[in-house]
C-alpha cells in the first residue's frame, strides 16, 4: 500500500473545506464531498468511525499556512510586486485583495504551481510523520 502523493496534496488543497481521511490498509486518499447527501454523509462518517484504526485523518493544511504561503510566494517576486503584494498582505481582507493582485499582474498560473509545489511538500512531510509510504507519481 503506497498513498498516492498527488491525489493527498489535492486533497490537503482542500483541506479548509472537505474533512479527508487516508486508508491506511489500501493507502487510498478519501475525501467527504458536498454532493453527498446528509444521510449519505453521515453514513460515510460512521463508516470510517466504526473502523477508526484504519483511517487516518488529514489536517487543514489550508487555513493553518494560507497567510504563510502567501508571504513566502510574493517574497519570491521580483522587488516590484513583492511589494505590492507585502503591501497588501498587511491590510485587512489581505487574502482575497492579494488574489485579486494575482490575476491583475498575470501570476495566477504561477501562484498555482507555487500552492502545487508547496501541498505537495506538506503531503511528503504528513505521510512521513505518520509513517506512511508513498509513491510521487
Amino acid at each position: 500500500m503506497k498513498v498516492n502523493l498527488q491525489e493527498l496534496a489535492k486533497a490537503l488543497a482542500q483541506s479548509d473545506m472537505h474533512q479527508g481521511y487516508i486508508d491506511i490498509e489500501s493507502g487510498r486518499v478519501i475525501l467527504m464531498q458536498d454532493d453527498l447527501g446528509e444521510e449519505e454523509a453521515l453514513n460515510h462518517v460512521f463508516e470510517i468511525e466504526d473502523d477508526w484504526e484504519h483511517y487516518i485523518p488529514l489536517p487543514n493544511a489550508v487555513d493553518s499556512e494560507e497567510h504563510n504561503l502567501m508571504e513566502s510566494f510574493a517574497a519570491a517576486q521580483r522587488e516590484d510586486v513583492k511589494e505590492r503584494l507585502q503591501e497588501i498582505l498587511q491590510k485587512s481582507g489581505a487574502q482575497l485583495k492579494f488574489r485579486q493582485q494575482i490575476k491583475h499582474l498575470l501570476l495566477k498560473p504561477a501562484w498555482e504551481k507555487f500552492q502545487q509545489e508547496y501541498f505537495l511538500n506538506v503531503a511528503r512531510d504528513y505521510c512521513e510523520e505518520n509513517d506512511l509510504e508513498y509513491e510521487e507519481q
